[in-house]
């Protein structure tokens, strides 16, 4: 027989013997969804306790069912299909004479992912608390005054533009030293990025008092990156303490539960910040008025000693006025140096207040000097050069940049250029993707 009635007589055996549909637990390894609105994934099972394969299979969604279970999917789990997702799937057996065995997916349990995000989730924490590091962030003293603030967002993100203006537009008129060190805040690179930003805190040999780590609200996928152990266990391993203020709606994340300090939100832990010096002003007032009324009783106490001085015996008035005098000059003198001690504080206070309207206006300038340089990194970073010495190239036909493969015909001549010089070439033949 030809290969092609061989294939035939293996799908045909393959649907009489296998008609119905089966529950199948896989991970994705691939996922990608075409313009044609089907689904196309790689389904994948691994050895236990090993990254080895021992199954793999394709797996196709048609359009059809792809189009309701997507958001059902999203609505119930908070994540989209994505590669190293668990997920339980109804699939039918399929075998196509050309492209050969598949499945048809005809549903996901999304209870099923749900119970294994969660599972994972509890096996690094208790990974975390078997090691002994889980509260080990949380030793460092939080500083009493933390007014130098290492802050990790990304630039662009709502929530570290909240942060800065709540920060800076606070009703005492506080006034902080902030550095940014950028990261990607979701995503698979998110941990590994975070990382390399804390060590840039670390290498820029600046003495911060703490270290934010702030992103705005999203999606519970977009979040999942804070959960990651290589992340959470090296937070734990911080040298400085950390406040993390993520956006989350409900349950917290891992590095929540790892950082010194969480809030819920970038502007909460900008509040967070504010408090601590606040109290401390708050102490500052109080010591002043306890000062203040300290002096006013030893006043009082001074003047009922005069008044009962001239009912008594003239020897004893005498002798009482001997003392008086004494404990006058006595008290004269504290009060003087009391006086001085509080006006000296009256003074350092307002050079206090100088000293913090000069260095906001100073952080100002500076933050206003950075967001330039990296506005002008990020276009430098664009340019067409930069992208061509990044390993990118650009093939163009007579004289125009080819977008797309209809535009050329067969033997047209094609020049790709790099970044030290191009490549004359000749179309030889050509393939569409779909193909």
């Amino acid at each position: 027989m030809t290969l092609q009635e061989l294939n035939q007589l293996v799908r045909n055996n393959l649907r009489q013997q296998m008609p119905g549909t089966y529950w199948v637990q896989a991970e994705i390894s691939e996922c990608k969804e075409h313009f044609s609105g089907h689904c196309y994934l790689e389904l994948i099972q691994k050895k236990e306790g090993q990254d080895s394969l021992c199954a793999k299979a394709r797996a196709t969604i048609w359009a059809s069912v792809w189009q309701n279970l997507k958001p059902a999917f999203l609505r119930q789990t908070g994540t989209n299909l994505s590669p190293g997702l668990q997920i339980l799937a109804e699939v039918a057996v399929d075998f196509h004479e050309l492209y050969g065995f598949s499945l048809v997916i005809k549903d996901i349990d999304p209870t099923y992912t749900l119970g294994d995000q969660a599972r994972r989730r509890q096996e690094i924490l208790k990974r975390l608390e078997k090691e002994g590091v889980i509260d080990q962030n949380k030793e460092w003293p939080w500083p009493v005054i933390p007014r130098r603030i290492a802050i990790i967002s990304s630039p662009a993100a709502a929530g570290y533009q909240d942060f800065m203006r709540q920060l800076t537009d606070n009703e005492y008129g506080f006034s902080f030293y902030t550095a940014l060190f950028p990261a990607t805040m979701q995503g698979g690179e998110a941990p590994r990025s975070i990382i390399q930003a804390l060590d840039s805190v670390i290498d820029s040999g600046l003495p911060f008092d703490v270290v934010v780590i702030i992103r705005g609200g999203g999606a519970v996928a977009d979040l999942q990156c804070f959960d990651d152990y290589a992340l959470c266990f090296y937070a734990t391993q911080y040298p400085l303490p950390l406040l993390t203020g993520l956006g989350h709606d409900k349950d917290s994340s891992i590095l929540d539960r790892v950082a010194h300090t969480s809030v819920k939100t970038p502007t909460a832990a900008a509040e967070h910040l504010i408090a601590t010096l606040a109290q401390q002003a708050m102490r500052m007032d109080d010591l002043a008025d306890r000062l203040q009324r300290r002096v006013r009783q030893v006043l009082d106490n001074q003047r009922l000693t005069m008044q009962r001085l001239p009912g008594q015996l003239a020897s004893l008035v005498q002798q009482q006025l001997m003392q008086a005098n004494l404990k006058v000059e006595r008290q004269s003198s504290a009060l003087r140096q009391a006086t001085r001690g509080v006006l000296l504080e009256e003074q350092q206070r307002n050079t206090l207040l100088s000293t913090r309207l000069t260095m906001k206006a100073n952080t100002l300038m500076e933050q206003e000097q950075l967001r330039w340089r990296l506005l002008e990194q990020s276009i430098l970073g664009f340019s067409p050069e930069a992208m061509l010495k990044k390993g990118f190239s650009l093939t163009v036909f007579q004289g125009k940049a080819l977008r797309s493969i209809e535009e050329l015909p067969v033997d047209a001549l094609i020049e790709t250029r790099l970044a030290d010089g191009c490549l004359i070439s000749k179309l030889q033949s050509k393939q569409t993707n779909h193909e």
